[in-house]
């Protein structure tokens, strides 16, 4: 496995596990994930440490099933399956103890060995669905 997807992979590990005190490891100065935007302007490895802190706060017996990585032109892309329990607020939405499976395709640059750049896709919808929530309009 090359250097860059284990950097990825240690991304992968990092929001399974919760443990960040290493982020800066491999987490670029310069990390930017556009979705966190809506909560926070940091950057760099606070920047992720806050998402993973997020994550964990909203779902319990979180578990990342690594389907697949793939490597080309300064780019990791990392196919998973994120599971687990929603056990906490989750942008508003109140904890309803409901598990949920949903596929996830993330998109990191690699530049000097850390992760600078990342992008997510996420199964939101599927996952929203299977906790129950919210209730669709009549």
């Amino acid at each position: 496995m090359s250097e860059a997807i284990d950097v990825v992979r240690r991304m992968v590990q990092a929001f399974a596990t919760g443990k960040t005190d290493d982020a800066s490891d491999y987490i670029h100065s310069e990390y930017l994930n556009p979705a966190t935007l809506e909560r926070s302007d940091k950057r760099g490895p606070e920047s992720f440490t806050d998402s993973v802190d997020w994550v964990r706060n909203a779902f319990s017996e979180l578990h990342l099933e690594e389907i697949e990585y793939r490597e080309g032109g300064g780019y990791v892309t990392a196919y998973l399956v994120m599971s687990g329990r929603h056990t906490g607020d989750l942008v508003g939405l109140p904890p309803t103890g409901r598990r949920f499976a949903a596929e996830q395709l993330h998109l990191c640059e690699v530049v000097d060995g850390r992760i600078r750049h990342h992008r997510e896709w996420r199964d939101d919808l599927g996952c929203l669905r299977q906790l129950g929530l919210p209730a669709l309009p009549d």
